[in-house]
């Protein structure tokens, strides 16, 4: 409970880990322990220790989303084929959780599954049209298939619904650049990086792979 006020009282990521490791010194089979070390461990982009926590939650308590969390945290280590399984059982379990496909589908695409990758986020925009980042995965699909100009078009609506995020600028840029446009690939990492240097990003803004 320290930890998890410490939320709200300004508390370093490495106090909370601090604060959650004493409890699972005290409760070293509570899953829950386990997952949330495993999300604070993510923040400070400890991602072996955060893939050792959700292995023992796994084994304690399997659960869909801590395998799609397994799964995120394995793309992150670039382990893109290792995280599928994660995904698929993750989906498996709960087929009707969005946030699954968009996982699935930027696993498939990192390592040219560019199709399957189109269904999942395909899937994904019948779920959950309103969120920019289904529009993001539709892009990188397309633009693994060579579709360029489809691929600009759905990353503009990315960055439409969300504006925020940077990893859309990104890919846009690299459409753009395979494009021939370097004027506009250019104006997109000045402005992905003018974003970066505010400050007021989130880390799940930069990281399409966050939680």
């Amino acid at each position: 409970m320290a930890a998890l006020r410490g939320e709200e009282e300004g508390m370093t990521r490495q106090e909370q880990l601090a604060h959650i490791e004493r409890a699972i010194a005290f409760e070293p089979r509570r899953a829950s322990y386990r997952e949330t070390h495993a999300i604070y461990s993510i923040d400070v982009r400890d991602f072996p220790t955060a893939t050792a926590d959700l292995d023992t939650a796994i084994l304690l308590t399997d659960r869909p989303y801590l395998r799609f969390l397994r799964g995120l945290v394995s793309c992150q280590r670039g382990e893109f084929e290792a995280s599928l399984a994660d995904f698929d059982l993750a989906i498996a379990g709960q087929p009707e959780n969005a946030q699954f496909y968009r996982g699935r589908s930027l696993a498939r695409s990192q390592i040219g599954r560019y199709r399957e990758g189109l269904e999942d986020a395909e899937r994904l925009r019948a779920m959950v049209p309103q969120q920019g980042e289904t529009y993001y995965a539709l892009g990188v699909a397309l633009a693994g298939l060579g579709r360029l100009d489809e691929a600009v078009r759905f990353f503009d609506e990315s960055l439409r619904r969300r504006p925020e995020l940077i990893y859309p600028l990104h890919a846009r840029s690299a459409a753009y650049r395979r494009l021939g446009d370097s004027l506009r690939a250019a104006a997109d990492l000045e402005e992905a990086g003018r974003l970066a240097r505010t400050g007021m990003t989130y880390a799940a803004c930069i990281d399409p792979f966050r939680y």
